[in-house]
């Protein structure tokens, strides 16, 4: 209706006009309008490092800030384009929102959830593209309804696009693309809401937990939040950190050869998000009985406590991720099969029973069973793996499988069986995290953080012992495993890591829920990040790193090198904590 008022608008009035009218009909919250929506057909420009735009058009040569996040139409299904790594806190509460609203919506079948995948051909420095968020609906002819005035091409100086995009090792050897930390630590400092605790749990802390929920779908109904019922399929291609893990709670992770989780708040002074990770970790493999549940505790310590950077196959093999993908190519065939299905509501076999006027609603739906098949039969027709394949077969086939390889039936020809017809096609993949996991079990099993660093530097002093000896190269690479964990945990700061410790071991309490480990990370996180003179204050005053290098243009991509971390923490060591300290910030 908008755009039919007038083509002489720009827009941006043309923008805010669709917003008021969206608020004024459906009552949306003002933050809804911070996650705007982007027509396919048109181009979204991304900001040069000066604030000036490369787009042609005049009245783009000067944009405001770009958004976190762009949400598009894509058939009868949505995409959320991430843009920056961090949301302000106005835009995640806008996020949840706008998925909330998504995902009980019964005219569409799904959401898929991404980091635009064409910054990483020029490492994340997008100053020289003119737009981005091209419509892989349109891979053809990308941007064929965008005239601009030099009649050059809508993505600017790039080149060879889909070659890149088909090529299954995309972005190898360029920077990761840094897809999301959930907020901006420094910007939290920078605008002094960590001294108000009020501020923090309303602004910050409660949009965190809701973003989560709204992922998951698994937050409370009210007027304006029906239930949840398509699912939200997150394809993360690049590093994902600390709350930034809340855009992955939904029904589907697709992984690629590029995505990474790490949490790197304890070099930040702070400690878990209140999205739920206290509660998660601590119970990797669970869902999906996989082998890695055995090792849980240790894999969850290696990952909270020393900052273990999780791979895609990591990901999957403990739960973190569902499915693992073979590029970021397949975000095309996702689109464009997601595109075509029929919605939420036409998911149907079976008509409803047929009711009189007046008649309320049958307690059942009859094609429940139906719905939301067609969309997980898209992703597994996609994925080369998934999180619960290997076990499933293991524990249904494993007497039907042959003795010598276990990738056959029993009586069956293998030289008749197809490559991809295999059973545990995928069984030689190998997770080091759960390996790592399974040699360090019974160190991670110790109570407390200083019991666990004794025990690492005892297995890492061992290497003088075996070092040069033959049939011992595999003890010296479990020492100098153990010495790189025990170095990466006192890089951290000791009152940060004894918080997390605490908030683990409480989560794996059989009586705990999600919703109580949020809790408890809200309050944890809110009273480290006002402590007076605290870690978090020491860090951000500080003007260090965490470990990162962001590119010199962009804020997209990152170099995986070390950067100059902060270290005068308010404790030298773990020692020095006591449980006073630790209580005092969790209970």
């Amino acid at each position: 209706m908008a755009s039919r008022m007038s083509p002489k608008m720009s827009p941006t009035t043309l923008t805010k006009l669709r917003n008021d009218m969206e608020q004024l009909i459906t009552g949306a919250l003002d933050s809804a309008f911070s996650i705007p929506e982007s027509p396919r057909a048109d181009a979204f420009v991304i900001k040069n490092p000066d604030g000036t735009s490369s787009n042609p058009h005049e009245y783009s040569k000067e944009v405001a800030n770009d958004p976190g996040a762009i949400v598009r139409s894509m058939g009868t299904s949505r995409r959320v384009f991430l843009i920056n790594p961090s949301l302000t806190p106005t835009e995640i509460d806008g996020l949840s929102y706008r998925i909330r609203t998504m995902a009980s919506n019964s005219g569409i079948n799904s959401i898929v959830v991404g980091n635009p995948l064409e910054d990483a051909e020029n490492n994340g420095d997008m100053s020289e593209n003119t737009t981005c968020l091209p419509s892989f609906l349109e891979d053809d002819a990308p941007g064929k309804n965008i005239k601009l005035v030099d009649n050059s091409g809508p993505y600017g100086n790039r080149s060879s696009f889909i070659k890149s995009i088909l090529h299954e090792r995309f972005g190898d050897g360029l920077g990761m693309p840094y897809v999301s930390s959930g907020y901006d630590a420094k910007s939290i400092y920078d605008s002094e809401m960590y001294k108000d605790t009020q501020r923090l749990e309303y602004e910050l802390m409660n949009p965190l937990r809701d973003l989560a929920e709204s992922f998951r779908g698994s937050y409370d109904e009210t007027l304006n939040s029906s239930a949840s019922k398509v699912p939200v399929v997150s394809m993360p291609h690049g590093l994902v950190t600390d709350a930034g893990y809340s855009l992955l709670m939904g029904s589907y992770v697709l992984a690629t050869h590029s995505t990474a989780f790490k949490i790197v708040n304890p070099m930040r002074g702070l400690a878990f998000d209140p999205i739920g990770l206290s509660y998660l970790l601590p119970r990797i493999g669970w869902e999906f009985n996989q082998a890695s549940a055995e090792h849980s505790v240790a894999i969850a310590n290696m990952l909270a406590l020393c900052g273990y950077e999780a791979n895609a196959e990591d990901m999957v093999a403990t739960g973190l991720a569902t499915h693992y993908v073979s590029g970021p190519f397949k975000l095309n065939m996702l689109e464009r099969a997601l595109s075509d299905l029929n919605s939420y509501e036409y998911q149907a076999l079976f008509e409803n029973e047929k009711r009189l006027y007046g008649d309320k609603e049958p307690a059942k739906d009859v094609n429940e069973p139906f719905r939301n098949v067609a969309v997980a039969n898209v992703i597994q027709h996609l994925s080369e793996y998934d999180a619960a394949g290997a076990n499933e077969y293991g524990a249904y086939l494993k007497e039907d499988l042959d003795d010598e390889s276990g990738l056959f039936l029993k009586d069956k020809d293998p030289s008749l069986t197809m490559q991809e017809e295999r059973i545990q096609m995928y069984g030689e993949l190998v997770s080091e995290l759960v390996s790592w996991g399974a040699t360090f079990k019974d160190v991670f099993a110790e109570p407390s953080v200083e019991g666990k660093m004794e025990r690492l530097r005892e297995i890492a002093a061992s290497k003088a012992e075996y070092e040069g000896k033959p049939g011992f190269e595999e003890d010296v690479e479990v020492a100098e495993q153990a010495q790189s964990l025990v170095d990466k945990m006192e890089q951290r700061s000791p009152l940060a890591l004894c918080v997390m410790n605490e908030l683990l071991q409480k989560g794996l309490d059989e009586h705990e829920t999600l919703e109580s480990c949020m809790e408890r990370e809200k309050t944890s996180q809110i009273r480290l990040f006002s402590k007076e003179d605290g870690d978090y204050q020491r860090w951000a005053e500080s003007g260090k790193g965490v470990g990162l290098v962001e590119m010199n243009h962009g804020t997209s991509s990152l170099i995986k090198d070390k950067e100059y971390s902060f270290s005068a923490w308010k404790h030298s060591s773990v020692k020095e904590v006591t449980t006073d300290e630790i209580n005092e910030i969790v209970w």
